[in-house]
């Protein structure tokens, strides 16, 4: 199992990718890390079974559509992929949504309402409490299926009605204290990663021990 995780933030910066590379690894899944400038239309994407879109620093939209030129391959392709927050957006974009900026921020822990049974949520019952940092957000792609909003943002999660392609608004892969137990806080958030990318990565939160 190989996964593809691309920086969607510049260089620097790198909260958004280390906690998922990390987890990834510990699990025994190869991880290959990219910066989104090395994807190219060219770009050999045969050689992985997932791609993983990563967050970006809150208030870094102001190049999204240089970015975004970047993930064009996400309208085309077949494998699984889940983008995060800036991730998110990205995907939303590329099949029709619209990029709002600055009306549906969010910070802080907050809780999604989960609107349509799948998948990633199997064990989250109606709510989940999540880790929020963005300014802007994106409205309901084409041919996508909504999953989640909170009482701010109505497009929190999304996936594709036909391919495997799924959206997260919140920042799945962060853990924070203020949400009861940070390493079953953050086991769960790594759940939803691995599940959108396809069953064979599951694993049970039990087993999810990452600090």
């Amino acid at each position: 199992m190989k996964v593809l995780l691309i920086n969607s933030a510049e260089l620097k910066e790198r909260g958004f990718i280390d906690p998922i590379c990390d987890a990834l690894i510990e699990t025994g899944v190869e991880t290959n890390v990219k910066e989104y400038k090395e994807i190219s239309d060219d770009f050999d994407f045969n050689i992985y079974n997932a791609v993983i879109i990563s967050a970006s620093p809150k208030g870094d939209n102001v190049n999204f559509e240089d970015r975004l030129r970047s993930f064009n391959w996400v309208k085309t392709t077949k494998l699984p992929v889940l983008g995060i927050c800036a991730g998110h957006q990205f995907i939303g974009v590329l099949f029709g949504g619209e990029l709002i900026r600055d009306r549906e921020s969010e910070d802080g822990i907050l809780t999604v309402q989960i609107k349509e049974a799948d998948p990633i949520f199997e064990e989250c019952g109606g709510e989940l409490k999540v880790e929020q940092h963005h300014n802007d957000s994106v409205t309901l792609p084409i041919n996508f299926k909504l999953l989640a909003d909170s009482q701010r943002c109505k497009v929190q999660a999304i996936r594709h009605k036909e391919r495997p392609l799924y959206g997260l608004q919140w920042h799945v892969e962060r853990s924070n204290p203020a949400i009861n137990e940070p390493p079953r806080a953050y086991a769960r958030g790594f759940n939803l990663i691995q599940a959108a990318l396809g069953p064979h990565l599951l694993l049970p939160v039990s087993e999810c021990t990452f600090e």
